[in-house]
């Protein structure tokens, strides 16, 4: 664990709101994508709404500059190109289960080490 225990939990907790709100953002665009939203108003809104939710957690691991920066990133461009899809097709979907994986891996090994 970090030296500075304040420290430890403060990027911990930033870590956690990423891939919280990364989840949550996908899970918006998956029913987008499968017409679960009501009318296209009601997904516009959802999407705003989960896009600057990623983006305002991103924003925080940004800042600071170290740790899972790039990986963060990597997962984030996912994100960004399920928008501009019609659909997810699997081999795209993978490379984001594992842009996820390696994120947490390395958020793991940042927080071990500092």
């Amino acid at each position: 664990m970090t030296k500075d225990p304040l420290m430890y939990l403060a990027r911990r907790d930033a870590y956690a709101a990423f891939l919280t709100a990364s989840d949550a953002e996908g899970a918006v665009i998956w029913r987008r994508l499968e017409g679960r939203y009501d009318d296209k108003e009601t997904a516009l809104a959802a999407t705003r709404d989960s896009y600057a939710a990623t983006q305002a957690a991103f924003n925080v691991l940004d800042v600071e500059g170290v740790g899972p920066v790039e990986q963060a990133k990597a997962l984030m461009e996912h994100l960004r190109a399920f928008h501009r899809l019609n659909e997810v097709p699997d081999t795209a979907w993978n490379a984001y289960t594992a842009a996820r994986a390696d994120f947490v891996t390395a958020a793991r090994a940042f927080l071990t080490r500092n």
